[in-house]
């Protein structure tokens, strides 16, 4: 694919994921910052039709042009998402590559569970060092967190399984 189309598609999804993320907050949630992570779909389009490269300059954009918009860049949010984002994409490329062993549905729960968990690590560091993390509460709290972000992952990754993507793309 010439550089011209590819950069055409890269635009075309990062806009798709913008409109997505801006959408989920008009979506009811149990915490006011938690989100589904609609965006990840174009994530998973992306590895589907496209590469691995391609998905994480979809990631960075997305969180980069997001953050601008929203005035949070290098904010703790967006600091956050940042870190949890880049790393979870790059553990969602590392799936992939079984995708003949693993359903969209399977990589997008992992992933999100993966994302929860690097976003309350990174929390945890940048807010909440003093504190102890061993009571119920907040343990219980980690939990609930993680549990509804795998809910999350798993309503994603069958949105894009019902996509019904193919890789027609790539030539």
């Amino acid at each position: 694919m010439n550089n011209k189309r590819r950069e055409m598609y890269l635009t075309a999804l990062v806009l798709v994921a913008l409109y997505l993320s801006l959408a989920e907050n008009f979506i009811p949630k149990p915490f006011p910052w938690m989100k589904i992570g609609l965006s990840n779909i174009a994530v998973l389009i992306a590895l589907e039709k496209f590469d691995s490269k391609f998905a994480l300059e979809l990631v960075l954009l997305r969180i980069f042009i997001q953050g601008l918009m929203l005035g949070t860049l290098f904010t703790p949010g967006f600091i956050i998402s940042l870190t949890a984002g880049s790393l979870t994409t790059i553990f969602m490329i590392g799936l992939y590559k079984f995708r003949n062993h693993f359903s969209l549905i399977a990589i997008s729960s992992m992933s999100a569970f993966l994302h929860n968990l690097f976003q309350l690590i990174v929390v945890y560091f940048l807010m909440f060092r003093n504190i102890s993390i061993y009571s119920k509460s907040i343990l219980g709290f980690v939990w609930i967190f993680l549990i509804i972000g795998v809910g999350a992952g798993i309503i994603t990754g069958f949105i894009a399984e019902k996509l019904n993507l193919r890789r027609s793309i790539r030539k």
